[in-house]
């Protein structure tokens, strides 16, 4: 099976995370059916710098020819705000990427980075945050600035509210989820009441889905107070980038979390979800696994491969049990830190986890 994937490497730790990722694909070549052709398409903060423009015509014309797109990350700290990264709204609205799919799990190996005490952990934290993308304050539509006064508008329609609940309540459904959580502002804004209309609306069709409300304040302390009991959320564009950074440190870095822009059936992207992260590039610290888990979102999602997605996930937790970057190593008076638990810069974690995917494919 030949799969043409398009390659952003992007700016910061960008392309230092992609290579890892490049390497788990590159592997699954040698164990499967699979041949990737990966064709380069450069945007971001240096492209901007260089051609005037973050996203070249001729990158998004290759993109759209792809199978799906592999995204480091774009920013540099010497460009005006949201000059490189207006390039990922380009990208997801050019493509109609309406759902931004956040997997949050908390790797066993990692229960010693999560600041919650165990009564908060329980059986573990293992949520999807889904995230309505193309709309909302996000999608920059109507804004207004004067020397006073700006005005920021948050424009939902029902036709792109429908969709990402659906979704919601089909992923749940798919995963076997018991339980799916809204989140909005119903009690203070006209767009979360339209929002809440039209998912309880929706959920009548799936009434063996237990359902919930949660208002974006509410919600943001039940993560810490009860994460174990947390299964699908699904939510709008900016309350959805909040919780999910927020439900990052739960695990233990950013560096962890893998998301995926989709449209269902359609090119879509894959990225890790922190930044481009300036002050570390260059320095080979970065955390590369949350880009070799967007692999796993994109095997998944976009390729259908459960398979091949487990067994990624699987090499990342053996991996953990073994050595970790530094942002995710344990306190210096831990026990582990007394063991045999390396110290690993970006390339051998990405090595580590390459090798404990080889193994597993052989078997």
């Amino acid at each position: 099976m030949k799969k043409k994937i398009a390659i952003a490497r992007g700016d910061g730790i960008g392309p230092e995370v992609v290579v890892e990722g490049i390497k788990i694909l590159k592997i699954l070549e040698k164990f499967s059916d699979y041949q990737f052709d990966f064709v380069e398409t450069p945007l971001g903060g240096q492209v901007l710098k260089d051609t005037g423009t973050n996203l070249p015509q001729k990158s998004f014309d290759q993109m759209k020819e792809c199978d799906a797109i592999l995204f480091g990350a774009i920013g540099l700290p010497d460009l005006p705000l949201g000059a490189a990264e207006s390039a990922i709204s380009k990208i997801r609205h050019g493509l109609d990427l309406y759902v931004n799919l956040r997997p949050i799990k908390l790797f066993e190996s990692l229960r010693d980075k999560c600041p919650l005490k165990e009564e908060y952990i329980q059986d573990g934290i293992d949520m999807t945050i889904i995230r309505e993308n193309t709309e909302g304050l996000y999608a920059k539509k109507g804004a207004e600035v004067s020397d006073n006064t700006v005005i920021n508008k948050m424009i939902y329609t029902r036709k792109s509210v429908e969709r990402i609940i659906k979704f919601g309540f089909e992923y749940a459904k798919n995963k076997g989820h018991s339980e799916i959580i809204s989140v909005d502002k119903a009690n203070l804004l006209e767009c979360s009441q339209f929002w809440r209309e039209i998912y309880l609306e929706i959920g009548k069709d799936y009434q063996d889905i237990a359902q919930k409300n949660f208002y974006i304040d509410s919600f943001c302390q039940w993560l810490i107070r009860k994460p174990y009991s947390v299964q699908t959320v699904v939510t709008e564009n900016m309350f959805g980038d909040i919780i999910s950074d927020e439900a990052a440190y739960l695990i233990g870095s950013l560096g962890m979390v893998a998301s995926g822009n989709i449209n269902p059936g359609k090119v879509s992207m894959y990225e890790p979800i922190h930044g481009s992260a300036p002050d570390i590039a260059d320095k080979g610290i970065a955390n590369p696994i949350g880009m070799i888990l967007s692999i796993k979102l994109m095997l998944e999602e976009s390729f259908g491969e459960k398979t091949y997605g487990d067994l990624i996930e699987k090499a990342v937790e053996l991996s953990l049990e073994e050595g970790r970057t530094i942002d995710i190593l344990p306190h210096p008076k831990s026990d582990l830190r007394k063991g045999k638990l390396k110290t690993l810069n970006t390339n051998g974690m990405g090595d580590l986890i390459s090798q404990r995917f080889q193994t597993l494919l052989r078997k």
